[in-house]
């Protein structure tokens, strides 16, 4: 039975899947197995997939009809055997050492979860592959910890990948299918049953930035997906006792709402869901008990009301000048 089992959703990926499962099969460490789950992907990645699995076996592929990756990542679940989880995107890349070094702070740490740094770019440095020093810091999941890790913009729960997880977090807590940005939602329930985390300060995962990739390209009803794992991660912590690192999340769910507002207003020209949006913000606000600052609260109304918000601005600007 492997240690680690490596899921891969594979969709639309015949660019750069070679080099993603390269990067995973030539690891330093090697108990692990690698399933490949072919989401119905109409180029050629799906003969891709075959080749790897008839070349080494520690590769399976499973092709089914596109469902979307946190269904195919849920689908791989039930078929793999490690004790440990590790997801990988097909047009990303691992450092040969990631395994090694995640799984080795996880063991010696005793962490649920062990997490190691990401490299955003469009393509990996020359020297990515150098050997790098083994470190980790161990982190308590409490609620200190995780509002530190928010301000310093480190806070672990935005991405399923860079992480290896206990398999039995991730089967208590499967990703919500149909969704985008359901790794967002779904890391967030591990964090607190894992109790610790071992942070690698290497950036042994390399993340390639996709303008064509439904989070980073033209302004869609896809996005609006961010609004529903905000409030999902913001009741989570609610329900916790978490109070001052939901709000937190309180004011990127503002800045998430406003520039949703700006996104159906003026990409989509469908000025109507503006105030849609703002009118579902105000029920989970009213529903979870949430407070907002008035620069939250003019933030909002002058995304959904950007017209009318604008002559109010204009008429005080007149009266403050009277009052001189």
């Amino acid at each position: 039975m492997p240690e680690i089992s490596i899921i891969v959703p594979v969709y639309r990926a015949e660019k750069y899947l070679n080099d993603c499962v390269d990067s995973i099969l030539n690891q330093t460490y090697s108990d692990f197995e690698l399933v490949l789950i072919e989401d119905g992907s109409p180029d050629q990645s799906g003969a891709i997939c075959d080749e790897y699995a008839q070349r080494d076996d520690r590769v399976r592929v499973i092709h089914q009809k596109n469902q979307g990756q946190a269904a195919a990542r849920n689908h791989a679940l039930p078929m793999t055997q490690g004790k440990w989880l590790c997801y990988v995107d097909s047009d990303d890349t691992i450092h040969p050492q990631m395994l090694e070094q995640l799984h080795r702070a996880a063991v010696e740490s005793g962490a649920g979860i062990s997490m190691c740094q990401m490299l955003e770019a469009p393509e990996p440095p020359e020297d990515y592959e150098q050997p790098v020093e083994f470190s980790y810091t161990l982190l308590t999941m409490d609620e200190k910890t995780l509002t530190e890790l928010h301000d310093r913009e480190a806070y672990p729960g935005w991405v399923a990948c860079a992480k290896l997880i206990r398999r039995e977090y991730v089967e208590g807590y499967p990703f919500h299918t149909g969704r985008v940005y359901e790794d967002n939602e779904a890391v967030t329930r591990w964090l607190l049953p894992a109790k610790t985390l071992a942070m690698l300060p290497t950036q042994l995962y390399f993340y390639r930035t996709n303008p064509e990739s439904t989070t980073k390209s033209q302004f869609s009803l896809k996005r609006l997906d961010y609004l529903w794992a905000l409030e999902s991660m913001i009741s989570y912590f609610q329900s916790v006792g978490f109070h001052t690192l939901a709000q937190r999340f309180v004011e990127r769910y503002v800045e998430a709402a406003a520039s949703a507002c700006y996104g159906v207003r003026n990409e989509l020209k469908r000025p109507e869901r503006a105030n849609g949006i703002l009118a579902d913000v105000q029920r989970f606000l009213r529903r979870e008990n949430l407070k907002l600052t008035r620069r939250e609260r003019l933030s909002l109304l002058e995304a959904a009301h950007p017209n009318a918000m604008g002559r109010f601005w204009s008429v005080a600007e007149k009266v403050r000048k009277l009052w001189k």
